[in-house]
């Protein structure tokens, strides 16, 4: 009895030696494990291999059309934004978002409160040139933060969608506004306008409209969809950059059938103000547009719907100028189409006034 006490008591000590190393052992492979499932890579629009993390819940953007982007998905992503907002794009904008701090753009961007602000990836979306790329690659040097570079081109709306869904996990979210761009320019596509046909349209940007946008300029994209006849374009304006300044008298000159006008909130001129002021300025009395009322201020809040910034904000200027330009070939409810933008897009439920000041009726 002795002895087979003296074997249990050895089993015993053994059994217990190999129970007390197990948990240890077996903690490794587990620990390993869940480092990695922390962070995952990701290849952007740009070719780049970026490290992000498995979860990504906070966004910044390096500029606007990138800040409209996340917004659009999700406004809780935005840890701030580019610019402080002015009270008319307030009204337009989910609570919360008006109060978000702004940290710049581009290259004035404040890094230290940005890194401050730790989002988990920052975004570049816009061109995928050399120097985007190497922008984003400093940035990303210099802030620790993960930067994705997207194409921002209107055409590849809906691939950044899809692919922005898949960076955020929010799949079927993002599939939605991929659909919508797909339709806002399957839509366009299906205008074709003849030659003959196509209207001549100046577009006016700034505080006395004599800023506008030539051939190749991300800001007058929209003519070519709807094919419409940029006079900048047709008179052969130097592309020299995104906008120029041009004169009165190239207005006149011009002769354009319609005039779209931007404003400037820069010194608290909406587009409608400007319209009026280009209207009310004896200069243009004779030219085409002022001479049979089709001078047309554009729709801007929160953003605007031809430019200002070149992003998705712009799905639904589509439909906009397709409506002032060609109303049979377009034939859109302009309201409804509005009314259901601002909801799927703008997380906003609009009433009939804020869709009539929108488009310039008020």
């Amino acid at each position: 009895m002795k002895r087979v006490f003296a074997i249990l008591v050895v089993l015993t000590l053994v059994l217990s030696l190999f129970s007390g190393c197990g948990p240890a052992n077996s903690q490794l492979p587990e620990d390993e494990g869940a480092e990695s499932s922390e962070s995952r890579e990701v290849t952007d629009m740009a070719g780049r291999q970026v490290l992000i993390p498995n979860k990504v819940a906070s966004a910044f953007s390096t500029g606007a059309a990138g800040t409209i982007l996340l917004y659009t998905i999700d406004p809780d992503l935005l840890v701030g934004v580019n610019y402080d907002f002015i009270e008319e794009e307030k009204e337009y904008l989910v609570s919360g978002v008006e109060g978000l701090p702004a940290y710049g753009q581009g290259g004035g961007i404040n890094l230290e409160a940005l890194m401050a602000a730790a989002p988990d990836i920052c975004i570049s979306y816009g061109s995928l040139s050399e120097k985007e790329i190497d922008n984003a690659n400093t940035m990303q040097e210099q802030t620790g933060i993960p930067f994705i570079v997207i194409d921002g081109s209107l055409g590849s709306a809906a691939e950044a969608y899809r692919f922005i869904g898949e960076v955020l996990n929010m799949q079927e979210r993002c599939e939605e506004l991929a659909l919508y761009a797909e339709s806002a320019l399957s839509f366009a596509e299906s205008l074709d306008i003849p030659a003959k046909d196509r209207i001549s349209v100046y577009f006016g940007n700034g505080h006395e409209s004599l800023e506008t946008a030539p051939l190749g300029s991300p800001h007058a994209e929209l003519f070519d969809l709807v094919d419409a006849n940029n006079v900048a374009v047709v008179n052969e304006v130097e592309n020299t950059a995104a906008r120029i300044d041009i004169s009165a008298e190239q207005i006149i000159g011009w002769d354009p059938e319609v005039i779209i006008i931007n404003g400037e909130p820069t010194k608290d001129l909406s587009s409608r103000g400007a319209a009026d002021k280009l209207i009310s300025d004896k200069r243009y009395a004779n030219v085409k547009a002022v001479a049979t009322d089709r001078v047309y201020p554009i729709p801007k809040y929160p953003f605007g719907w031809f430019d200002r910034p070149p992003g998705v904000n712009r799905l639904i200027g589509i439909y906009w100028l397709a409506s002032v330009l060609y109303p049979e070939a377009a034939n859109v409810d302009i309201n409804e189409e509005t009314k259901s933008f601002y909801s799927s897009f703008y997380h906003l439920e609009l009433n009939q006034n804020q869709v009539d000041s929108l488009l310039g009726r008020q």
